[in-house]
């Protein structure tokens, strides 16, 4: 090869950096630079290029694991083995488990980071069913809130991981758009923004900010004048009223007699 090398191959300093990503980089810059079996079949090549990118410590901790021999007399492949025996912990199946099992919802993470965390952690639990196992350390690793209490009561047998997400994402987008909008529902009441929002993005129907219905628009309402008996306020129906933060069809009652005229 002549010329320019490709690629920028840093020092490696074990203290400091881990061994496997440094190991995939290695292997990246001999790609970049036509470095392979053909080319290097000794290994004496990527041996050299390997050894001169350790720190002082490195390399002397990887010419105390050689002996008795010297490390120009081993070869690259072995000299790789030893430093992933070296630098790659065992992993114990529970003990992986354990931690997976006992991974929660940070703080500030949000339902997409935690789902991803997770999967990152099952790499060797061996699990028969990961996506099951995802789904269920995801619902009840998730910090306590409303989307907790709703997955709870979600079918078990219709939910994936990835509903289990959507579903907890659709809660946190409703209670997000409430607040942004001055609203301050009841738990309930985000419940039902979140499965109006969904209901309302199937059928294309609008409800009617005055009286509650989708048959007909806001301007065309007939309700348009009538004060609200709730906050004596001209515009909606009682069932509409936004100074109590009334945000569903359920009402008690009180609009009755003008509905039925």
């Amino acid at each position: 090869m002549s010329g320019a090398n490709f690629g920028v191959l840093d020092t490696f300093d074990h203290n400091v950096q881990s061994w496997n990503s440094y190991k995939g980089r290695l292997q990246q810059y001999f790609i970049a630079n036509d470095i392979d079996n053909a080319k290097d079949a000794t290994g004496i090549k990527r041996r050299a290029i390997l050894l001169t990118a350790l720190k002082e410590e490195t390399y002397k901790l990887t010419a105390d694991l050689v002996l008795p021999k010297q490390l120009d007399s081993v070869p690259y492949e072995d000299i790789i083995k030893l430093l992933d025996n070296h630098f790659t912990p065992k992993r114990v199946g529970f003990g992986e488990r354990h931690k997976f099992y006992a991974a929660v919802q940070q703080a500030g993470e949000t339902h997409t980071q935690w789902a991803a965390r997770l999967r990152g952690l099952t790499a060797y639990c061996s699990f028969s069913n990961v996506e099951e196992a995802l789904r269920d350390r995801f619902i009840m690793g998730l910090l306590p809130g409303l989307e907790k209490e709703k997955l709870y009561a979600q079918n078990i047998s219709e939910l994936t991981l990835a509903k289990a997400v959507e579903f907890a994402e659709n809660i946190r987008c409703a209670r997000a758009g409430a607040t942004a909008a001055g609203i301050t529902p009841s738990s309930g009441d985000v419940y039902k923004i979140a499965s109006n929002k969904q209901q309302n993005k199937s059928d294309g129907k609008v409800k009617c900010s005055t009286c509650g219905y989708t048959n007909h628009k806001v301007s065309e309402c007939r309700f348009t004048n009538y004060v609200c008996k709730k906050c004596k306020v001209k515009g909606h129906l009682g069932r509409m009223c936004p100074s109590v933060k009334y945000l569903d069809m359920n009402y008690d009652g009180e609009d009755d007699d003008v509905l039925a005229e």
